[in-house]
């Protein structure tokens, strides 16, 4: 006699950057182990490798490409996967800056949303001709960037050259940035004024994130400690 197969509660989700549909069940215990061999090894790398690797286990209908998908895309994705999974309710330790002291906290799961900054935009303007289109970072693109690099000059551009999506000049000539040498971007880059720059930065500063704040006490004061991404959320998960 067979054993039993054992039938699963599904849920629905809607792609913050996209508004796409997508069907998940709960990750099971294989994709829980798999989740804890990453907590053990503590580092981005394995945790963002293994969101991922549950993210294509667990969508049933619809699709996304965990690969080329905004990282808070991602995020947004598993912390609602983990919320349905295992519990509504994180609790978390962290350290109050001022006293050093160890706090408990918690989380609703089913409140956390992705934070937009309003006036936002992926277009920025460089002149009367120029124009970029920017696109959002994507964990391909952190593989590449290689974000831990301690130089944070070196990384930040890095970072710009691969999220300029197109470059458009007057009203009808549309470069693709990814046709171009590494020298061709290299030099256009270093071109831009440093108001472009800072233009440039805003777009990154002011992206979608995920993110809440959670209000704590230590002695008489109440102090608010904000949690956004993959490291604050994931790694107590």
């Amino acid at each position: 006699m067979a054993l039993p197969v054992l039938s699963h509660p599904i849920f629905d989700l809607t792609v913050p950057s996209t508004k796409d549909q997508i069907t998940y069940r709960p990750f099971l215990v294989k994709e829980e182990k798999i989740l804890l061999l990453a907590q053990e090894a503590d580092n981005l790398k394995d945790l963002t490798r293994s969101v991922k690797q549950i993210i294509n286990n667990c969508i049933i209908e619809g699709s996304i490409d965990v690969d080329h998908a905004p990282t808070f895309d991602i995020e947004y994705i598993f912390l609602k996967l983990r919320s349905n999974s295992v519990s509504d309710i994180a609790k978390f330790n962290i350290v109050d800056p001022d006293t050093g002291k160890e706090i408990e906290v918690e989380i609703d799961l089913k409140i956390v949303e992705i934070h937009n900054t309003e006036g936002h935009s992926k277009d920025i303007v460089l002149n009367d001709q120029v124009s970029l289109l920017m696109k959002y970072p994507t964990y391909e693109i952190l593989k590449k960037v290689n974000v831990s690099d301690t130089n944070e000059v070196s990384a930040t551009f890095e970072m710009i050259k691969h999220c300029i999506d197109k470059v458009t000049v007057g009203e009808d000539e549309v470069h693709e940035f990814k046709d171009y040498s590494n020298t061709e971007v290299d030099n256009f880059v270093d071109s831009l004024t440093s108001q472009s720059f800072q233009d440039i930065q805003k777009f990154f500063d002011t992206m979608p994130k995920l993110q809440h704040d959670v209000d704590y006490k230590i002695g008489k004061k109440r102090k608010t400690r904000t949690f956004s991404g993959l490291s604050d959320f994931f790694a107590y998960a």
